[in-house]
């Protein structure tokens, strides 16, 4: 498990590197940026969930996780905002903050290590939870970082069905129903396609913390230990929110490794992807980054500590 964390921090100084001698610039970080959300990432989704073998237990498992994992994503998002506002966050910071409380790294980190400690079926499951942050990034999350934009617009009909067709054609959000659609007929993706699309989605990774990296160059690690909402948004991120969703999950009737992985799943840090659309949003991906460093740091202890409490609580 640790070895992810090595090659995590690894990539992420490459980007800083880069960033710093200048072989990568502003354009070229938007153009990884668009290349990772609008392309390969879909790729990685549509890979993920497609090759899924649906039988009648596993979709059963499968709907279950990713039903209680959204209800619980929204709840983070609605913890979030509490938390900002009772605490003060800066305006210009909040939404980009509330959004990196609530959005775990449970894809590089959370797929090997349900799968190293649950075994398939928590790698399946993950997966599960996986595809139900991704409904909530692209839903939720999108609607966050507009906030302020969108705060003065009146509501109307209209308005409603464009954001909804918008949605739906969210490359991501439609890798989602591909990915689902394929699986349900019996996961019969054409070799060389397949192929494809793990080449593809298998960028997703490195390039998002290259891209967190470069965006890190300007600030100093004594401003981000320093920080008070960083700080704050990165004990929230791994130690609120796992007690809230361990809480809320304690007593439901369902199969223990599901509790286990719901809660493992937002016991991550920070995903790349918010820094990446707060960018693309026309907001400041620093706070976000920031965020997602420090969390990264702090999840060498907090994500084994978690994974001790869970295996003691459930199984």
């Amino acid at each position: 498990m640790y070895g992810k964390y090595f090659v995590l921090f690894a990539i992420l100084f490459t980007g800083w590197f880069l960033r710093k001698i200048n072989f990568i610039d502003d354009k070229m970080n938007n153009s990884i940026n668009k290349l990772i959300v609008y392309f390969a990432y879909p790729c990685l989704i549509v890979h993920n969930i497609g090759t899924i073998d649906m039988t009648g237990e596993v979709i059963v498992s499968f709907a279950i996780t990713f039903v209680v994992s959204l209800v619980c994503f929204y709840i983070y998002g609605l913890v979030s905002l509490g938390y900002a506002k009772g605490r003060k966050f800066p305006k210009e910071e909040s939404s980009t903050l509330e959004f990196a409380m609530a959005t775990p790294n449970d894809g590089f980190m959370g797929f090997p290590v349900a799968l190293i400690f649950f075994g398939e079926f928590g790698m399946l499951l993950m997966l599960a939870h996986n595809a139900a942050m991704n409904f909530f990034v692209f839903t939720y999350g999108i609607k966050l970082l507009r906030r302020d934009k969108e705060g003065n617009r009146k509501a109307t009909p209209k308005r409603f069905f464009k954001a909804t067709i918008k949605l739906l054609l969210n490359p991501n959000i439609l890798a989602l129903f591909i990915g689902f659609a394929i699986s349900l007929l019996g996961g019969v993706i054409p070799e060389a396609v397949d192929e494809y699309l793990v080449y593809i989605g298998s960028i997703s990774t490195p390039m998002a913390m290259i891209f967190i990296g470069s965006t890190l160059t300007g600030y100093k690690f004594k401003d981000i230990i320093r920080s008070r909402v960083v700080i704050e948004a990165g004990a929230v991120k791994l130690i609120l929110l796992p007690i809230i969703t361990t809480a809320l999950v304690y007593l439901l009737p369902i199969d223990p490794v599901i509790k286990c992985i719901v809660v493992l799943g937002t016991c991550f840090p920070t995903a790349a992807t918010v820094a990446m659309l707060a960018q693309q949003e026309g907001l400041d991906p620093g706070p976000a980054s920031k965020t997602l460093f420090l969390s990264t740091v702090a999840s060498i202890i907090t994500v084994p500590l978690a994974i001790n409490i869970l295996m003691t609580i459930f199984m």
